[in-house]
């Protein structure tokens, strides 16, 4: 493959969506595990959850590592590594090797999430790069649409576990198509020692719009975790339904945040900057993402709130990973992929406990206060970004 061409780009995509399958492979097997290990309730949450945990630990020594051996050599490894994560689900008869399976993918997709965009950054440039992030942003609809939709189907059944062997053969065709991939280099500097590395990483950190832009996709990234974890079991409990029926509901709307992506898209490059297109989507996400919880709404209007929400999602996303290579530093993309990628992960680790905790109380607008304060601080974060830009001293975070 050549560099930048639309082939490389979707390949890297694909890791990207077996990612995001990752995490939300699990929701609709709530059942089954209760069933096969009695797990239940919070238990639960932080199973889910437990896939975030490396991703929040090796979030940062993970841009190290992309910088040092090069996205394609990590993508390969983290692609091996998905496929032995779920064959270990496969055989699994403890909760031990459960628990072991989802912290080895929590250290795949930790370092998909970081070198998948640095090499996006690294072989585009222009109008293609502003599409080529665009499409990276939906790779967490698109792959929980997946992982919401291949757990469904084989939910509450004799072959539940064969999702995971489905999910497997998505990471071995991500890491076959990877040995295609060119190899970029996105640092001319090889010799350094660890310690000036990650003093070098933490000062592409020290870059304030780039601190505010991670605030922003953190807010953004927590919504969308958290609602689309929630929805299908809210979905169940609110419409009787089956849990394995209700998550098909889910994931047939949730490809709709492509169709959001896709449209700011192609509105970004049109604007002078995205700040004045993000007031508009927080707007709407609030109202959206408020409906969704609304107890009372019939089974149509749900679907009709649910696409409306996740093509907002999808907009804000690719409104905020569309503007990284602005913010970051140029020379240092493996270590600006990594902060949005520790903001993913204490996301995804945070919020599933926090969200499922709540629908476990049978109550609903406190998800309606989750939705106000993300999306206020969101909006605030990213409307500051310009004016960071222009300033040359590194933020407390970065100064040292």
């Amino acid at each position: 493959m050549k560099p930048g061409t639309w082939t490389s780009i979707l390949g890297l995509y694909l890791f990207g969506v077996c990612g995001g399958a990752t995490v939300s492979k699990l929701i609709p097997l709530a059942g089954d595990l209760e069933a096969k290990f009695g797990l239940t309730g919070a238990s639960f949450g932080w199973l889910v959850a437990l896939v975030a945990l490396p991703a929040a630990t090796f979030a940062i020594p993970s841009g190290i590592v992309v910088d040092r051996w090069g996205s394609k050599r990590v993508l390969l490894a983290a692609g091996i590594a998905g496929v032995l994560a779920n064959a270990l689900y496969v055989v699994a008869e403890s909760m031990t090797i459960i628990y072991f399976a989802r912290v080895l993918e929590g250290l795949a997709i930790v370092h998909v999430y970081t070198a998948g965009p640095a090499m996006l950054m690294a072989t585009t440039q222009g109008d293609r790069r502003t599409r080529a992030m665009t499409l990276w942003s939906t790779y967490a609809p698109v792959g929980t649409a997946i992982g919401l939709g291949v757990g469904g189907l084989f939910a509450e059944s004799q072959g539940w576990k064969q999702g995971f062997t489905v999910h497997a053969s998505l990471f071995a065709l991500a890491t076959i198509l990877g040995l295609f991939q060119p190899s970029i280099v996105t640092s001319g500097k090889v010799a350094r020692s660890l310690a000036d590395r990650i003093a070098e990483l933490f000062s592409a950190f020290g870059r304030p719009q780039l601190a505010a832009l991670g605030i922003a996709f953190l807010m953004a990234i927590s919504m969308g975790v958290g609602v689309n974890m929630t929805l299908p079991l809210y979905v169940s409990q609110v419409h009787a339904m089956a849990t394995g029926d209700a998550s098909a509901m889910v994931a047939s709307v949730t490809f709709t945040m492509v169709l959001g992506a896709a449209l700011a898209g192609l509105a970004l490059p049109k604007l002078r900057r995205p700040q004045s297109l993000f007031p508009f989507i927080a707007l709407a996400g609030l109202g959206t993402g408020a409906l969704c919880f609304v107890p009372s709404l019939s089974v149509e209007a749900r679907y009709a709130t649910m696409i409306a929400w996740f093509a907002v999602s999808g907009a804000s996303l690719a409104t905020i990973t569309a503007s990284l290579p602005m913010a970051a530093d140029p020379s240092r993309p493996g270590s600006a992929a990594a902060l949005f990628n520790l903001a993913g992960a204490l996301a995804a680790l945070l919020n599933p406990p926090l969200w499922l905790g709540i629908l476990g109380t049978g109550g609903w607008l406190p998800f309606i206060g989750l939705l106000a304060g993300g999306w206020t601080i969101a909006l605030v974060a990213f409307l500051l970004i310009p004016q960071l830009a222009g300033r040359d001293q590194p933020t407390a975070f970065g100064a040292a």
